[in-house]
């Protein structure tokens, strides 16, 4: 994962106090998009809270913050303490973020080849029967007929 070259983070750092005295919650207290970082999101949370909790102008010291983190592949966390995470909590973490691609990708995948079914009823003419038999392996009868508008 760290060493893909596409793989791309982006964060949100929010103070809640802050938000409640009037700054709103529309404004997050710091972020950033495009980043590239060699590592997990939670690391990259945990590494921008301690940034943060280190460096943040005076109105803010002191004050609970949490960052949001995401990748462009699906993984995300909500982080609120900086602690760097021990061997086992790193190695759930690493498993939860692929867990997170894997669902993206997979959920990817099923409208593509929902797309691909419907472009075949509608461009290819085939019919809902033979495309439901063709894709039996991979989605149900029911759900692939479903899947396909008219008779």
């Amino acid at each position: 994962m760290a060493n893909d070259p596409d793989l791309e983070f982006s964060y949100e750092l929010r103070v809640p106090a802050a938000a409640n005295a009037g700054e709103g919650w529309e404004k997050p207290a710091s972020s950033e998009e495009g980043l590239k970082w060699d590592g997990t999101v939670h690391d990259l949370g945990r590494t921008v809270l301690a940034v943060w909790q280190r460096e943040c102008p005076k109105r803010y010291r002191g004050l609970p913050a949490y960052v949001e983190v995401r990748n462009n592949l699906g993984a995300c966390a909500e982080i609120d303490d900086p602690t760097p995470a021990g061997e086992l909590v790193a190695a759930l973490e690493v498993a939860i973020e692929a867990s997170q691609m894997a669902d993206l990708a997979s959920d990817m995948r099923r409208q593509e080849l929902t797309d691909l079914m419907r472009d075949c009823r509608k461009w290819g003419g085939y019919s809902k029967n033979n495309i439901a038999h063709r894709v039996r392996k991979v989605m149900s009868r029911p759900t692939a007929l479903k899947a396909m508008p008219g008779k």
